[in-house]
């Protein structure tokens, strides 16, 4: 019978390695957290393993405090992920990747070791920059988002106002907009303006809770001008034609000094790579002349 313990235990080895496989593709697939919460979006990708376990964690213990869960919020708000994930959740995930992170800097010491890295320093590194990553994954696709919507914002205001121009009602042209934009956040948010607006909220509420969850000064202008126009009576039309034009003038002014600061950013990569090449390159026939007559 032993001559049989090999190969069985080869085979439950083959066939627990296969339903590992399968539960982690079970776990990567948006259905499984989708299945019980259908109003959540799908979640990043790099954070789908670890999310069940999160959510079984913050939902057994009160984290974060109040003040930070607010701050938390606002931050997944203005990355466009309010509906994916909880502000317990990332608090918890924080933490989870740590955890991973750790592992995997215990787990390489033996290489570090061959060369010549001694001490507990690459997995407290590691732990460090797991617990931090999620928050920088999270102001960066926040930047990347302000930046998308900042870019569409001016044509979106334009087509705006022509529909308004046309004869529709603001509350009839915004869906109408928001149709012929191209998918993006702008457009979502926008929807989600027109689907609150449907609902009951008043259109000043529903725009300034886009401009909270975006945070962009030039949607809080745009908010307020709105607003002003429909408490002064003045027409909606004309507020958003000079909102479109104030809207392109600052990103011109943007670009044009973004442009201006590019020759003195250069400055440094410049000094500290080409220069000294160029010196070497020009220098290095000099002093070998002089070495060759004695001279130095």
């Amino acid at each position: 019978m032993s001559e049989w313990n090999a190969p069985l235990a080869v085979g439950l080895l083959g066939l627990a390695a296969g339903a590992a496989v399968v539960g982690l593709i079970e776990l990567a697939t948006p259905r499984h957290w989708r299945r019980n919460d259908p109003w959540r979006d799908p979640s990043p990708p790099l954070f789908r393993l670890l999310l069940p376990i999160a959510r079984v964690i913050a939902e057994r213990f009160d984290l974060p405090r109040k003040g930070q869960r607010r701050a938390l919020q606002k931050r997944l708000e203005r990355a466009g992920m309010g509906y994916a994930l909880l502000p317990a959740e990332l608090a918890v995930l924080r933490w989870l990747t740590a955890a991973v992170c750790l592992v995997a800097g215990v787990a390489a010491m033996p290489a570090s070791r061959s060369m010549g890295l001694t001490g507990p320093w690459l997995p407290i590194a590691t732990m460090v920059l797991g617990h931090a990553y999620p928050m920088i994954w999270l102001r960066d696709h926040g930047l990347r988002r302000q930046n998308r919507i900042a870019r569409q914002f001016p044509a979106m205001l334009e087509l705006l106002g022509l529909s308004v121009r046309a004869g529709l009602s603001f509350s009839a042209a915004l869906p109408q907009c928001t149709a012929h934009l191209e998918s993006g956040p702008l457009r979502e948010e926008m929807q989600r303006v027109a689907r609150e607006i449907r609902t009951g909220t008043s259109r000043q509420e529903a725009l300034e809770r886009m401009a909270q969850r975006v945070d962009l000064n030039a949607v809080h202008g745009f908010v307020a001008a709105i607003g002003q126009a429909a408490e002064t009576g003045a027409a909606i039309s004309q507020t958003l034609t000079d909102q479109a034009a104030q809207r392109r003038r600052e990103r011109f002014a943007a670009a044009e000094k973004k442009a201006n600061e590019a020759p003195v950013k250069m400055l440094l990569p410049l000094v500290g790579l080409l220069f000294p090449v160029t010196f070497l390159i020009i220098g290095f026939p000099i002093a070998l002349q002089f070495l060759e007559g004695g001279l130095l």
